[in-house]
């Protein structure tokens, strides 16, 4: 991958990462802990990809540990998202009724 991509990704992940931890932080929902640990798991494994890519833990470089901590995150956060989007057509329905 290119360095100016990884800047581009790195710049990305950075500013998802403030603003879902913000929004955490003011809605105080345990909901954005997962996408605030998947954004920062990727935020530090970029970080560490530009520059120079941090200590090998079993013959893998730790920021691909890192990637793969925010894969099970990011798996979390989807499931939380359908379970909260079924909650509420779920409330809606019987709102509706």
């Amino acid at each position: 991958m290119s360095v100016w991509l990884n800047w581009i990704l790195l710049l990305v992940f950075a500013v998802h990462l403030a603003a879902f931890a913000v929004l955490g932080l003011r809605r105080r929902q345990l909901y954005y802990l997962a996408l605030v640990v998947t954004f920062g798991l990727l935020t530090a494994s970029f970080a560490l990809r530009l520059w120079g890519g941090g200590p090998v833990l079993a013959e893998r470089a730790l920021y691909e540990w890192l990637r793969y901590g925010a894969w099970a995150a990011a798996v979390t956060s989807v499931s939380w998202t359908v379970l909260r989007a079924r909650r509420r057509i779920q409330a809606g329905r019987q709102n509706c009724s």
